[in-house]
């Protein structure tokens, strides 16, 4: 089995790290694979989306990563995102707890208006953003 070193990773921490055979990436276009041995690519980007690898032996387990705003570097396939989670770690209880909290910030700091709360309204539209797309992960995969 032909195999690359892949790293899914955040700023603080990696969601993976490991052999793989195969990596399904989110592009502007669609989803494009990466094979071991790829040329280097450079490619636009989604937003975010579901990072797919192919591991194992026998290439037959897959492990799934919802990420957000994904960029792909150099030819041993590490995948850097802002946000991500492994698609089983969802917890929709906790996500919607995370999305009212988002919610009553971006309300409060709109409402004071004061342009020094700048990054906290952006950071947390874009917090709220994520949840939103775990959410919506959620309830298509349960359709």
């Amino acid at each position: 089995m032909a195999a690359m070193r892949c790293t899914v990773a955040l700023p603080d921490r990696a969601l993976f790290q490991g052999e793989i055979a195969y990596a399904s990436i989110p592009g502007t276009d669609g989803y494009f694979g990466v094979l071991p041995g790829h040329e280097l690519t450079v490619s636009l980007n989604r937003e975010g989306g579901l990072v797919t690898l192919t591991v194992g032996e026998n290439e037959q387990e897959k492990k799934q990563f919802l990420v957000s705003a994904p960029s792909v570097l150099d030819d041993t396939g590490p995948v850097l995102a802002r946000f991500g989670t492994g698609v089983a770690d969802i917890d929709a209880a906790a996500v919607k707890a995370e999305a009212d909290e988002c919610r009553q910030i971006i309300a409060d700091v709109q409402q004071k208006n004061d342009p020094q709360d700048r990054a906290t309204l952006v950071t947390n539209q874009k917090r709220l953003e994520w949840c939103e797309a775990q959410l919506k992960h959620i309830s298509g995969a349960a359709a």
